[in-house]
C-alpha cells in the first residue's frame, strides 16, 4: 500500500493507494483517518484500485481554518480524484465519510 501526499488548493492531502481495477474510494469517520481501512484495503486491492484519503482536518492531511461541511468535503474528494485523473468510482463511507459520500452523489 502506497501512502502519499498531494497539495490541493494550498493544503496537504494525505492518502493511501493500492491495487488495480475499478476505483473504490474509502472515506473515514469523524476523528478518524485512512488507517480505519487498514484491514480491508489489502483484500479490496486484489480486484480494485483503492484510494483512502485522510480528509482535511484529520490524520496527516492539513488542518486549515475554514469550511468542514459535507459539501466542502465532497468538493475536496472531487478535487482529489480529478488531480489523480480518476473519472469514475464507488465511494464507501463510514459515519462522517458516509455523509460525504451521499453529498458527493448529490452534488456530482
Amino acid at each position: 500500500m502506497e501512502r502519499t501526499e498531494i497539495a490541493l488548493h494550498g493544503h496537504r492531502v494525505s492518502y493511501r493507494r493500492a491495487g488495480r481495477g475499478p476505483l473504490l474510494v474509502l472515506l473515514h469517520g469523524i476523528a478518524g483517518n485512512s488507517a480505519t481501512w487498514d484491514e480491508v484495503i489489502p483484500l479490496l486491492s486484489r480486484s480494485h484500485t483503492v484510494i483512502a484519503p485522510d480528509l482535511l482536518g484529520h490524520g496527516d492531511s492539513g488542518k486549515p481554518e475554514g469550511d468542514y461541511s459535507l459539501g466542502a468535503y465532497a468538493n475536496a474528494v472531487r478535487d482529489l480524484l480529478e488531480a489523480l485523473e480518476e473519472e469514475r468510482g464507488t465511494l464507501v463511507g463510514h459515519s462522517l465519510g458516509g455523509g460525504v459520500a451521499l453529498q458527493f452523489a448529490y452534488q456530482f
